[in-house]
């Protein structure tokens, strides 16, 4: 009866089995399996598979001696149909007399693969079952070392994880401090290079009211990119990885410029912005896991650049808004303080606005003890422009007043305040204006109308008339001609003066205001002073429109002749 080998004896099979350490790594336990058994067998190559993660061909997990296989190789075996110690194909061209297959709960997880033995003599029993042996016992801790490997791989993964939350928590907190644009991106361009070692990087912003693109920040391009090239980035709507997505036509966009990834960033399902990088500097690849990162972070970074703009915006607004306010108090100013007291007229007026400034004027000056100078103006157009308009003709009106005696009529006055518009504005901007004097002793009322809506005259007792003597809007014909009126007003008439604010305002099922319901209140008011005649013109209006807000400015201007 042939004896065994001591070197192949149950002895030397227990002690093998001591550097087969089952807490070891992967690579060491298969290395020492290796080593044991070309060292006993007398063999000088060896190599063990193991089944790959995906399903595929088996890869080269260690190899030793003189083959032509390298770590992590595919090699075509079928491992689930491996039987006995038949030496497949694929083995058997790189030089493997004898394989047996790693087994464990689960089935087949690999092979091990040696070479024949150094002396040229066939294995014998003892020495197949002597490997078999330690194939046995290696392959509970080839399981142990995997789920090792793979647990540590999952720690070292949720490691990162960790470390991209703390960081995005760390940036999150640096952006809030970010109270501008400019600030925000610097901030983006820092993180990218920190965190991803890109050798270039592009930032876009997206501006759906402007075209192209945005380009906040650009580092690594030896020239700038195309309008064209800057458009398709911009409109990338799903994340793209150069070399993750053969079939996307967009790859070949990122390869042209150098580029191996592109992210969009979404805030309120809109696309506001894009980052691209460049290869890394380490050389290493992107993953999956750096795409959800860079989302996060830009994502980070368009919502500081948003609140930034949301902050300068309302900035940008209240300084507006304060220097509207002083616009209209030095308009407010402009206008009389005091209404003018002459014996025997009673005088009042009303002004609003439909913005914080004005384009309507209204004046009131007692020229001397015995005349009254009343002056309303519309001036094309609202808000800003139109006031500093209406500044102007207060200016000019206020010089040439002084020219309204005996010389110089309200006709001639009027075409020079004309052609002293029409001089200082564009052809397309004009002014409605009226004006007349008024002598308190006789009753008698010159005036000129320049395209304004007519005054009303209504006669104690009797019809309303409407002034219209005068000639085109201020503004529109440097040489035009103005007629004068005159009219007679007898103790008990009164005169009431607006601008279309008044006769425009509309209902709310979209009717006009007009003169007719003008002329209905102001005889309705036949015995109501200056004052309670404006207050109930206005009351019928808001009445009319629901209280709605002004479209438009408004005012009112009202004379009665008391004796």
């Amino acid at each position: 009866m042939p004896t065994t080998p001591d070197r192949l004896d149950l002895p030397a099979v227990v002690e093998a089995s001591g550097l087969l350490d089952p807490t070891g790594d992967l690579d060491r336990v298969l290395s020492n399996l290796l080593l044991v058994a070309m060292s006993r067998l007398l063999v000088t190559r060896g190599v063990v598979l193991l089944a790959s993660d995906d399903g595929g061909s088996p890869e080269v997990a260690v190899v030793k001696g003189p083959m032509r296989l390298g770590r992590g190789e595919a090699v075509p075996v079928a491992l689930k149909e491996m039987d006995g110690e038949a030496v497949p194909d694929a083995l058997r061209a790189h030089g493997i007399a004898l394989a047996l297959p790693l087994r464990d709960a689960s089935g087949v997880v690999g092979l091990v693969g040696l070479g024949p033995k150094a002396t040229g003599a066939p294995f014998g029993t003892a020495e197949t079952t002597y490997v078999r042996s330690l194939v046995n016992l290696s392959a509970v801790a080839v399981r142990q070392a995997r789920v090792a490997a793979q647990l540590d791989a999952q720690g070292r993964a949720l490691a990162a994880r960790v470390q991209e939350l703390n960081t995005l928590f760390d940036l999150a907190r640096a952006f809030s401090a970010a109270h501008d644009r400019d600030r925000a991106v610097r901030l983006l361009a820092l993180a990218l290079l920190g965190q991803m070692t890109p050798s270039r990087h592009l930032v876009l912003l997206r501006d759906h009211d402007a075209a192209p693109p945005l380009v906040a920040d650009a580092l690594g391009f030896p020239k700038p990119l195309s309008p064209d090239a800057l458009d398709l980035l911009a409109g990338l709507d799903t994340p793209l990885l150069r070399n993750g997505q053969p079939g996307n036509p967009n790859a070949a966009l990122l390869e042209q410029h150098g580029l191996d990834l592109a992210v969009p960033v979404r805030l309120r399902e809109s696309t506001c912005g894009l980052i691209a990088l460049g290869p890394r500097a380490t050389g290493r690849p992107y993953t999956r896991e750096d795409l959800a990162f860079l989302t996060s972070l830009g994502t980070l970074a368009l919502s500081a650049i948003e609140n930034a703009n949301l902050v300068a915006a309302r900035i940008e607004k209240e300084r507006l808004e304060e220097e509207m306010r002083l616009a209209r108090t030095i308009q407010e100013r402009l206008l009389p303080e005091h209404t003018p007291h002459l014996a025997g007229l009673d005088v009042a007026a009303m002004a609003r606005s439909s913005r914080h400034v004005a384009g309507d004027y209204y004046d009131l000056a007692a020229l001397d003890a015995d005349r009254l100078l009343v002056a309303v103006a519309d001036v094309a157009g609202k808000g800003m422009p139109a006031a500093l308009l209406m500044a102007n003709l207060q200016a000019c009106l206020h010089l040439l007043r002084q020219r309204l005696d005996d010389t110089a009529g309200l006709a001639p006055t009027t075409a020079q305040l004309n052609r002293v518009v029409c001089a200082n504005t564009d052809p397309f901007t004009f002014i409605t204006f009226f004006w007349g004097v008024l002598d308190r002793r006789t009753g008698r009322f010159t005036y000129v109308n320049a395209g304004h809506n007519p005054p009303l005259l209504a006669r104690a007792g009797g019809p309303v008339e409407m002034l219209m003597e005068g000639g085109v809007l201020l503004g529109v014909l440097p040489e035009a001609v103005y007629a004068q009126g005159e009219v007679t007003m007898d103790a008990g008439d009164r005169l009431l003066l607006y601008t279309d604010g008044v006769t425009e305002a509309r209902s709310p099922d979209d009717e006009e205001y007009a003169e007719g319901r003008l002329e209905r209140v102001l005889l309705a008011h036949a015995d109501a002073s200056a004052e309670a005649l404006i207050a109930a013109v206005a009351a019928d209006v808001a009445a009319f429109t629901a209280d709605a807000p002004l479209a438009d400015d408004f005012t009112l201007v009202a004379v009665r002749r008391e004796r």
